[in-house]
């Protein structure tokens, strides 16, 4: 009976093995890794291998029951197909092509026949019944054309009996018929090819001579056949198992493994051995994964001999498969719990970080207000600054004003009271003379001495300014519209406009002040005043703020007169 869920199978294996990425990219060794790959492959192996078989199969439904050489040849074609894929469907094929050949009378096709329902049985596991086929065969002999077969089944039937008899002598009887069938195999393989090499290298195995065996194994060039070689790559690896030398076995277990799965078989060995070395060396994952998967493919093939060989190793990696993974488990309840007890704290910290961030947006925001108050604060100190440093630069204009003022006058105060000192002595002398004739021609020429002096004084005091302020006359007309200037005559420093604003300067602004100095009246300075800020280029209000502010840098480096 074909089997037709058997894709459904390899598909659910490989999306399985899927799951742990671990599995194909844990390992460092590229066979391993390839052999993964090849693993996930498998569902289109098995699908051009079902479309294999239905090409057959629809091929067979077309041929006329007359056509027996054709209906042979299918079943024969349909039996090699199912022999390592679906053990029930390769014993359909072969029992079916047995009635046709006995139909037929076709001795060659009944032995080949036989063979093949031998074959099968043995797969299943029924070795007796395999046994009891092919007695006949044996007892009477075999063609030609079906030697290689026979020798070739016998050699595996009775190896395989000879590893499950229950007593020694069994064991020994069947393990004498294992040898003589195996160098019967090799009398009709020509010396030196790979099939003699690899069953001759089996003999030298079985007899405990593995480095012997090694050396007519190697070296191995692939032939591109996977069946036979994964045979040949098993050959090897179970000469190296067998000395010890547990890598070398893996790396060629491994290959044969890989060959296995691209020839689309379902009954091997090396992928089970493969995971008992990996599980001996604490490969767990893969060992279990491997062992399901050869399982997985026993039971689509009905291989019942495989199973039993798989389970006779896979409940303890199963049971250390299980048991890892509820210690994984365990750690990842204990991870979980302590992801949530973190959670929890990282939920408190966050909750004292918003409130410590709330606190510091509010100190921030105080410190803010605090240095707007500080800049506010700072804003008026440095106007407080600017308005002390314009006073201290006023006070000392004004000193320096006053220093050469006081210097210029003391001098002319001095001359006047010596010369006042000398006329009132004159005058004493003409009082006690009786000269009043004199004294009144003195007093007249006193007057017009004092006009003289006066006007020495304007002059004095003229100099003294433009002294002081050299540029006063341009900075002053500057102020004025062009058409309004000031205008001196030749050899004048200043005139009486000059002089008010002069004044002015020199920080005397009352107007009574000014007319006592210029001996003018107060109206008179008021109408000059007037008709200057009527003459400004700008606003006429800020004319007299302007003429204060002339001269200034000029007298931050001046000396007052000595």
């Amino acid at each position: 009976m074909i089997k037709r869920n058997s894709l459904k199978w390899m598909a659910v294996i490989a999306v399985f093995l899927s799951f742990f990425p671990s599995l194909w990219a844990g390992s460092s060794d590229s066979l391993l890794v390839k052999l993964n790959q090849t693993i996930e492959q498998r569902p289109s192996y098995m699908q051009r291998k079902e479309e294999a078989l239905e090409t057959l199969r629809q091929s067979l439904s077309k041929l006329s029951a007359g056509n027996v050489e054709g209906r042979m040849n299918l079943y024969e074609a349909l039996w090699q197909e199912n022999r390592s894929y679906n053990t029930d469907s390769s014993l359909f094929y072969a029992t079916a092509l047995s009635q046709l050949a006995q139909q037929a009378g076709n001795e060659e096709q009944k032995q080949n026949a036989l063979l093949h329902r031998a074959t099968a049985l043995m797969t299943i596991g029924m070795f007796k019944e395999a046994d009891e086929i092919i007695k006949p065969l044996r007892e009477g002999g075999v063609l030609p054309g079906q030697r290689s077969q026979f020798f070739h089944l016998c050699r595996s039937l009775f190896g395989l009996m000879a590893d499950y008899a229950v007593t020694a002598q069994e064991k020994a009887a069947y393990a004498s018929l294992t040898d003589d069938f195996r160098d019967s195999l090799l009398t009709i393989y020509e010396a030196g090819s790979n099939m003699y090499r690899m069953i001759y290298a089996d003999k030298l195995t079985a007899h405990g001579k593995y480095a012997e065996a090694l050396r007519e194994l190697l070296p191995f060039t692939p032939t591109g056949d996977g069946r036979f070689d994964a045979g040949y790559h098993y050959t090897i690896a179970e000469a190296y198992y067998h000395m010890g030398r547990i890598e070398e076995a893996r790396h060629y277990y491994t290959l044969a493994a890989i060959s296995d799965m691209q020839s689309d078989t379902r009954e091997y060995i090396a992928l089970r051995k493969l995971a008992v070395i990996l599980f001996q060396s604490g490969d767990i994952d893969r060992a279990y994964h491997y062992l399901t998967l050869c399982m997985a493919d026993a039971k689509a093939c009905n291989a019942r001999l495989r199973i039993l060989e798989i389970l006779d190793t896979f409940p303890v990696v199963n049971e250390a498969y299980l048991e890892k993974k509820q210690q994984q488990q365990r750690i990842i309840t204990g991870v979980l719990i302590a992801i949530s007890l973190l959670v929890v704290s990282l939920t408190f910290a966050i909750f004292s970080v918003l409130k410590q961030k709330k606190a510091l947006q509010q100190a921030q925001t105080d410190l803010a207000h605090a240095n707007s108050q500080l800049n506010e604060v700072n804003r008026t100190l440095v106007e407080y600054n600017e308005e002390m440093k314009r006073q201290n630069q006023l006070i000392t204009e004004t000193s320096y004003l006053k220093e050469a003022y006081i210097t210029q006058y003391m001098d002319q105060c001095s001359s006047y009271l010596e010369k006042m000192e000398s006329f009132r002595k004159r005058l004493r002398q003409l009082l006690s003379a009786g000269k009043t004739k004199e004294i009144q021609q003195a007093l007249t020429s006193y007057n017009q001495e004092v006009e003289t002096e006066l006007a020495e004084f304007y002059d004095s005091f003229d100099t003294t300014f433009i002294n002081l302020f050299p540029t006063f006359v341009e900075d002053f007309n500057a102020l004025l519209r062009e058409d309004e200037q000031v205008q001196l005559k030749p050899g004048q420093k200043l005139n009486t406009e000059l002089r008010v604003f002069a004044l002015i300067r020199l920080g005397i602004t009352d107007s009574t002040k000014i007319a006592h100095f210029l001996r003018y009246s107060v109206t008179t300075i008021y109408n000059y005043r007037t008709r200057m800020r009527n003459r400004a280029r700008g606003d006429r209000d800020e004319l007299e703020k302007q003429v204060m502010e002339i001269g200034k840098k000029a007298l931050k480096g001046a000396n007052p007169p000595q």
